[in-house]
């Protein structure tokens, strides 16, 4: 294919979203990047010239919590030629930490907002550019969305909302690849954010996220976030509607392969 592919990334920053950003790039796609902080943005750009100077990387500062920016942004992108190949939706938070009768309704609004609400607002507006591409849509997943971990209530939940919402969009739209993925325990802000609030979870789960930082067990963020561009770019329509790790073998086959020859770029069959 001679157009290159483009990819909207949300949380692209720093961390995970950026590291999936780079990803993207070293594979040939153009990028949409965004995120709350300009200068963050603006820095994972600078990394994608520096390797790939020839690609197109735009950049959006905004809220996702605000219904307005997500569908200013996707009235943007649906005005532009060519066409849009794959979204990623990143951004998220773990906060409140602590039982639930210790939270408030202030701080689990947030998190339903940036959770569940966010990624639903950039869907419902770049979902008939992902129709008319025959793309891809790629949620961020946790292992918590289907185990409950007290002292997570909030994350646990809106993480399990949007498993479904992602599962709900692949019946409704099947020329949209849409899964989810769960990149693992990722050495993040989110992670460092678990560690400082050990003393609102129970002893036992701090204690075990605790000892993964100490024994340096934390994935690097480049290692997931090269699975989710790979993922983004490549998976094929039967993976719908489904799942999909780090840790799967064969996904991670699939992907050193694809990084072997990173300007290598195949979308849509």
């Amino acid at each position: 294919m001679s157009q290159r592919p483009k990819i909207l990334i949300s949380g692209a920053s720093r961390g995970l979203g950026a590291e999936i950003a780079v990803a993207a790039a070293l594979l040939g796609a153009d990028l949409v990047l965004t995120a709350r902080n300009q200068e963050g943005l603006e820095n994972t750009a600078t990394r994608v010239a520096e390797i790939r100077p020839e690609l197109k990387v735009e950049i959006y500062a905004g809220d996702l919590a605000d219904n307005a920016f997500c569908q200013d942004l996707a009235s943007r992108l649906g005005k532009q030629e060519g066409q849009l190949d794959a979204v990623v939706l990143n951004a998220a938070q773990i906060e409140p930490i602590g039982p639930l009768a210790s939270t408030d309704d202030a701080s689990w609004t947030k998190a339903i907002e940036l959770n569940l609400l966010a990624p639903s607002r950039l869907a419902r507006g770049l979902v008939p550019l992902l129709v008319e591409s025959k793309g891809r849509l790629v949620t961020l997943g946790t292992g918590a969305s289907t185990a409950p971990l007290a002292s997570w209530s909030a994350y646990c939940t809106s993480k399990a909302a949007l498993l479904m919402l992602t599962r709900v969009i692949a019946v409704e739209y099947p020329d949209i690849t849409a899964l989810s993925f769960s990149p693992g325990v990722v050495d993040t802000v989110m992670q460092q954010t678990i560690r400082e609030r050990h003393e609102m979870m129970p002893s036992d789960l701090a204690g075990y996220f605790q000892s993964l930082h100490a024994q340096g067990q934390l994935l690097p963020p480049e290692v997931p976030g090269r699975a989710i561009a790979w993922c983004a770019l490549y998976a094929p329509p039967e993976w719908t509607g489904t799942e999909v790790a780090t840790t799967d073998p064969a996904l991670a086959e699939r992907v050193r392969a694809a990084f072997a020859d990173s300007h290598t770029v195949k979308i849509n069959d």
